[in-house]
């Protein structure tokens, strides 16, 4: 699928016809009746590629669950499911590329503190003393 063409098969998904069934976080009962409309489910290829393309770390799609769609994206070298940090976060930031307003946010509060750390700790002018060895010798320590 490229950046442009949305998939279309969510139209035709076996699930549009089961609304209180929670395929998202169901109950062991609900997961067994989510995994019968999906083997019954005329797009449950296309549900299961795009879960397993998109790394969906929620829920049943295609008749799998988080834990068997990880097993069979380390088979395939899918990316394997995973629960993103959330929003607002610098992790997100940094590690996800995330660049919503909620996470800049998060970021730059981040930067400020982290800074005004390294200031703090550069106008007291006082480095830790190194650690002695084992020997009673002095050892050097980088200044971090």
């Amino acid at each position: 699928m490229t950046g442009t063409q949305v998939s279309t098969w969510h139209t035709e998904a076996a699930c549009r016809e089961h609304p209180g069934l929670d395929f998202i976080d169901p109950t062991p009962d609900q997961a067994e009746q989510c995994r019968a409309v999906c083997a019954e489910c005329p797009v449950r290829e296309q549900c299961l590629a795009d879960a397993l393309a998109a790394g969906e770390p929620w829920g049943i799609w295609g008749g799998l669950d988080t834990d068997e769609r990880a097993t069979l994206a380390d088979r395939t070298g899918a990316p394997t499911p995973a629960i993103l940090p959330a929003h607002g976060t610098n992790t997100r930031y940094t590690k996800r590329g995330c660049r919503c307003s909620t996470c800049r946010s998060a970021h730059t509060a981040y930067e400020r503190r982290r800074r005004a750390q390294r200031r703090r700790g550069h106008m007291i002018g006082a480095s830790p003393e190194p650690p002695a060895t084992p020997s009673g010798q002095d050892t050097l320590v980088p200044a971090i």
